[in-house]
């Protein structure tokens, strides 16, 4: 479904080269593990893809093909839906992602256009059943707040509800249990895992392992803007072929089990 290859982003005030000439695939029902530190190039591949990067801030270059579509080029156009039908993004920062003014239920109306009576009803019937999967209980509440009445674990929560209610092809999820606690973080990863066992495509941007390994088939790992290593998610945590990877690995473990 998605083939990325040979992508290279440069910062064009500094010419700093972000993204070194990195390749990775993720097929249909596949689900891809983007791991390493802050700074590694994760999200900007991320934004890359959904094509959210400032031409006038970046310069890109290499392929990315969405169903054997070019969508990189400086002419390339976007298929109908693509952002949010086809491919739909949870970013990690929630408190940035609404307006402050406006309260939630009429932001989410508009973004889904839903006018008719009816077709309304149904929608928040199906909005009540997103939201208690990803621990937000009370959808009144939820819709009747403004967005700085909410915490941004709430807000993390609430986009990744309406992200899995658009039905998206593929997902990527941007560090999307960083900002939650344990217990959402659980309910989160249950969902998600729900969705890939139903043949949902995704791409799970984490510096977790424990996360990947939940949800990945398969993982590459980025340091420095450049794929150091890709394979079977559990391949390379059992038996990882660079010390990078090994670190990353051993941080998560020791996270998980609460030593750091």
């Amino acid at each position: 479904m998605l083939k990325v290859n040979g992508l290279e982003i440069t910062a064009r005030s500094t010419k700093e080269q972000l993204v070194k000439g990195i390749s990775f695939e993720v097929g249909k029902g596949e689900s891809l593990g983007l791991i390493g530190e802050s700074g590694s190039g994760k999200s900007l591949t991320s934004k890359a893809i959904m094509k959210l990067l400032n031409k006038r801030v970046f310069n890109m270059s290499g392929s990315i093909r969405w169903k054997e579509q070019e969508i990189l080029g400086r002419n390339a156009k976007l298929p109908k839906g693509y952002r949010g039908r086809q491919i739909a993004m949870i970013t990690q920062n929630p408190m940035t992602a609404f307006a402050p003014m406006i309260r939630l239920g009429r932001q989410i109306e508009m973004g889904f256009d839903v006018k008719e009576k009816k077709a309304k009803q149904e929608f928040y019937e199906r909005l009540d059943i997103a939201l208690k999967n990803v621990n937000l209980p009370d959808m009144k509440k939820i819709t009747n707040s403004y967005p700085d009445e909410l915490s941004g674990g709430m807000l993390q929560r609430v986009m990744i509800a309406l992200t899995i209610l658009q039905s998206p092809e593929l997902i990527i999820a941007d560090e999307c249990t960083t900002a939650v606690d344990a217990a959402s973080e659980y309910m989160i990863l249950c969902e998600l895992e729900r969705l890939r066992k139903e043949g949902m495509s995704m791409i799970v941007v984490t510096h977790d392992f424990g996360v990947a390994a939940r949800l990945c088939d398969k993982v590459a790992v980025m340091k420095s803007g450049s794929i150091i290593e890709q394979g079977k998610t559990l391949d390379v945590f059992k038996s990882p072929a660079q010390d990078y990877t090994k670190q990353l690995a051993q941080a998560s473990l020791l996270f998980r089990e609460g030593i750091c």
